[in-house]
């Protein structure tokens, strides 16, 4: 019986005889384990480094945005202009409401002309003889009353909890929108002013004449891994704003920086920004409708009287309006008025009958807001800057919140004064079913909704219907989740790959070795050995083999990887820290992690490997004949 030790001593002289052979099957079976095992070293890094990430942003929570997208209800009075029923229909309203307007114009005694203000939409077609809604009126008040009862009954509103009822783990967080009152505008104040090129054209909310922002309200939660500014005070009423990087950098009066920029101009630049986000302030006009047509009326108003000031024959208005200036959004004040006591009582009549028939438009309503920088959050790539490290980095990682959009936090809006924070600017911004019905379409509807189970987000994101779609949200977790899930896949079948090539050139030399050693074997025999002695022998020898195959794989995939982390861990950690506009900018991202699981798959394919290629070679060994074997080489 030979002992353990002098098995292994045998089989490493059997290792040193044979070394060009031994160092042709390590090198060729280590290079390819060591090319797979250098990738699970830059993987791991890389997934290390996203999970360290993650802490800055959004990347450890899944959530998905939800979205009903708008468009029409469905009732078209366009197509309707001959449908005797809904001709008798408009024909009955327009007569209802010119019945209304009269006995409130007796009521209040102030002039009302049906004829002019409103004529009726009915015609006869000059063919059929048949009455018709006329092309010219279907913008009328009648019609558009009997639409919008059509409208209503079509109507299908969107619930999203009915919609979520299969998802267990999902979570709504918020309905998300954009900051739009109802009844009004709002717009940021360029350079401090208010724009009077297009008062009264409809809400517009510019920072440069060619750059478009809107501003949303976000859950606090969603919100605090971007605020960097810890010494904003909430009570001096400043509306706190998470600004895009790009954004913020503008604002603060910097250059963009040059695409040959090194990583250190643009870490840098990205610590300046972050540290000086505090400075940014702006300041935010909102007008309702009756606010914004009264300044358009004092804007023309004023410049019909400074056009007709060398005018002799020219009578100013009785009531002349003061225009505020461009940097108060202040209310528009009357400067002089001349009326009469009857035409005051007058014109206070009409605003009551207005009040009657429903058309006053309210009392002017105008607010000016200050806000001020909280924090950044990172630019959503758009994929046109040269490809680098960096680059790539930005556009497959990151964490954001909008694109192009100022964001609010709403726990910081809440800790504001009430006076602050207007509801005519943020309590109305959600649009009931009937106000969208009445409209002609209904209003896109946002969720941020959370799921625990990643799986479930991504089954919902494959569903889409033409009306109601969902996107990944504020991080790329779940592409980085289905990266690691393809990662493993793939090392599975290139191990499998690879094991299936090493089993082969393996077999092979280890079948060579045990017939080479054929004699020796058969003179352990002679003197004793018995066939599991002979076959530990080789076991060791087996193991040995795998050994220097695992050493081999370990320094090369490490010398690998190392070289694609001294390469690239500089430019990676640029594009991660502008991707996730990281407030720790000390954070590095790197392309090297030795502790991986995957490695000891490595090292468990190469010892399953070894064993299976010396099963065949080393059981036809232990029984051949050693007599046999002994006269055959004599």
């Amino acid at each position: 019986m030979i002992r353990l030790s002098d098995a292994a001593v045998l089989a490493y002289t059997k290792l040193r005889v044979h070394k060009i052979r031994t160092g042709i099957a390590v090198v060729i079976a280590g290079l390819l384990f060591g090319l797979i095992a250098g990738v699970i070293i830059v993987a791991q890094g890389i997934f290390s480094s996203v999970d360290r990430f993650s802490e800055e942003g959004l990347n450890n929570r899944t959530i998905v945005n939800v979205t009903r997208s708008g468009g029409t209800v469905g009732f078209n009075e366009f197509e309707k202009t001959t449908d005797k029923a809904f001709v008798t229909e408009v024909e009955a309203e327009h007569k209802a409401i010119v019945d209304a307007k009269q006995a409130a114009a007796r009521k209040f005694q102030v002039e009302y002309a049906p004829e002019v203000e409103d004529p009726s939409p009915i015609g006869v077609d000059p063919i059929t003889k048949q009455k018709i809604i006329k092309d010219t009126s279907l913008d009328s008040q009648a019609v558009q009353n009997a639409a919008e009862r059509h409208r209503k009954n079509q109507y299908s509103a969107f619930d999203i909890n009915e919609y979520l009822k299969e998802f267990s783990s999902a979570k709504v967080i918020q309905k998300f929108d954009t900051v739009t009152p109802k009844d009004g505008q709002i717009e940021l104040m360029r350079d401090g002013k208010e724009s009077r090129d297009t008062v009264g054209s409809g809400s517009r909310f510019a920072l440069q004449s060619n750059t478009s922002l809107t501003l949303s309200v976000i859950d606090g939660s969603i919100a605090k891994p971007f605020v960097a500014n810890t010494d904003f005070d909430a009570t001096k009423g400043e509306l706190p704003v998470i600004i895009p990087y790009g954004q913020a950098e503008q604002a603060l009066k910097y250059k963009k920086l040059p695409a040959e920029a090194t990583m250190d101009e643009r870490l840098e630049r990205l610590k300046e920004v972050r540290s000086r986000i505090g400075e940014v302030t702006a300041s935010m006009c909102y007008r309702n409708t009756a606010s914004s047509s009264l300044l358009a009326q004092a804007i023309a108003q004023d410049k019909e009287i400074r056009e007709n000031a060398q005018n002799a024959a020219y009578v100013k208005p009785k009531r002349i309006y003061a225009v505020p200036e461009q940097e108060s959004c202040g209310a528009v004040t009357v400067a002089s008025d001349t009326r009469t006591d009857a035409e005051k009582r007058q014109d206070e009549n009409r605003v009551l009958f207005e009040k009657e028939i429903g058309t006053y438009l309210g009392e002017p309503d105008q607010k000016k807001v200050m806000l001020r920088g909280v924090g950044i959050s990172s630019d959503v790539s758009d994929g046109s800057g040269q490809w680098s490290v960096s680059e790539l980095v930005k556009s497959l990682f990151g964490s954001w919140l909008a694109y192009e959009s100022w964001v609010i936090p709403q726990d910081m809006l809440e800790a504001m004064p009430a006076a602050a924070r207007p509801d005519a600017i943020f309590e109305n911004n959600d649009t009931s079913a009937d106000e969208a019905a009445s409209q002609g379409f209904y209003f896109y509807q946002a969720y941020l909704v959370e799921f625990g189970d990643k799986d479930e987000a991504r089954e919902i994101l494959k569903r889409f219907d033409g009306e109601v779609f969902s996107m990944p949200f504020g991080s790329s977790a779940l592409f980085v989740d289905e990266v690691k899930q393809g990662f493993v896949a793939g090392l599975q079948w290139a191990a499998l790959i690879v094991g299936v090539v090493a089993i082969i050139i393996l077999g092979s030399i280890i079948g060579r070795t045990v017939s080479e050693g054929r004699r020796e074997s058969a003179v352990f025999r002679a003197i004793g050995a018995s066939r599991g002695d002979i076959g530990m022998i080789y076991g060791f020898y087996v193991l040995l083999l795998a050994g220097r195959v695992i050493l081999f794989t370990a320094l090369l995939g490490i010398a690998a990887a190392l070289t694609v982390e001294m390469l690239f861990w500089q430019d990676a950690t640029t594009g991660a820290r502008l991707a996730y506009a990281a407030s720790d900018t000390n954070i590095e991202f790197h392309l090297f992690d030795l502790w991986s699981p995957y490695l000891l798959w490595i090292v468990g394919v190469i010892i399953a490997a070894s064993i299976i290629a010396s099963i065949i070679p080393i059981l036809l060994g232990a029984r051949r004949n050693p007599i046999k074997d002994m006269r055959n080489d004599t």
